[in-house]
């Protein structure tokens, strides 16, 4: 979830201030190889972290809060994208 809503706040951050995309740009040679590095990073190290705390019991209410978030991503890079077009 947290990867899902990172990944629009950063879409909308450095589409929104250059000067963030020029220094992704510079650091992997492109601004979505680092996005998507970001992400998975994100994703692999919270992930891991989280599985060590979190308990089986919170996994039911795992799959309603992940189509939460997806929707309010997918939402998110829309109106983005609404805005910018």
């Amino acid at each position: 979830m947290v990867a899902i809503l990172g990944n629009t706040v950063l879409t909308w951050v450095k589409e929104e201030n250059m000067a963030v995309n020029l220094a992704m740009k510079q650091l992997l040679y492109h601004h979505w190889i680092t996005h998507g590095v970001a992400v998975i990073l994100t994703f692999l190290v919270l992930g891991f972290i989280l599985s060590r705390i979190v308990r089986p019991s919170a996994c039911r209410t795992l799959t309603p809060l992940l189509v939460v978030a997806s929707a309010i991503g997918a939402l998110g890079l829309v109106a983005l994208f609404l805005i910018l077009g």
